[in-house]
């Protein structure tokens, strides 16, 4: 029970809004290079995650033996998000803090990763894969972000921001799945989408 309750903190529902709101900190920031930087980050992490599960669900591609189908985007989201968002408040209060800040955060998403998704709706290997790709992505973002002048993100954005999330959480599971599984057979022409058990 408990980790399925968990795992709601890293749907969509809540992830896209946690996407928008490290997007509209970068815009107050002033940072026009930084945004653009996170809107490439997202792409980057999202493409996958969506080929895996279209790749799956309509022509059944996945690796047996790995007990691997799709990469998890739950994992893959909680892991690019919780990192970037840590990172970017610990600049704000001091910036030395932003790197220890991201890895601590990063300890968190593994075991996010590892222990509530693993545990409720994907394999080790698909939440495993899914740690990497945030991770990849998260740690290409900041490392990206030394490098841009980024102003200080006003207490009052960031405030709002925070509470944008917290709202977010209580917002109703978006049903991506269903979207993707009729999206898979529209491309395959399969009656029905291949399920994690076929």
């Amino acid at each position: 029970m408990l980790p399925d309750g968990l795992t709601r903190y890293s749907d969509l529902s809540v992830m896209l809004p946690a996407a928008g709101v490290i997007a509209i900190w970068l815009l107050a920031g002033r940072s026009p290079r930084a945004l653009l930087a996170w809107l490439a980050t997202l792409g980057a992490c999202y493409l996958p995650v969506a080929l895996s599960k279209l790749a799956f669900k309509g022509w059944g591609f996945g690796i047996r033996a790995l007990d691997l189908t799709v990469i998890s985007g739950q994992a893959m989201n909680a892991t690019l998000m919780l990192v970037v968002l840590a990172s970017l408040l610990a600049r704000q209060l001091r910036p030395a803090w932003r790197w220890p800040a991201a890895l601590a955060a990063l300890a968190v998403a593994w075991w996010y990763g590892l222990f509530p998704i693993a545990a409720a709706t994907h394999p080790v290997p698909e939440a495993v894969a899914g740690c990497l790709l945030g991770t990849a992505g998260a740690l290409l973002f900041l490392r990206r972000l030394e490098g841009l002048a980024l102003r200080r993100i006003p207490a009052g954005v960031l405030l709002l921001g925070l509470l944008a999330i917290g709202a977010a959480t209580e917002a109703p599971r978006l049903p991506v799945e269903v979207w993707l599984d009729r999206l898979a057979m529209a491309l395959s022409g399969r009656p029905a989408a291949f399920a994690p058990g076929d």
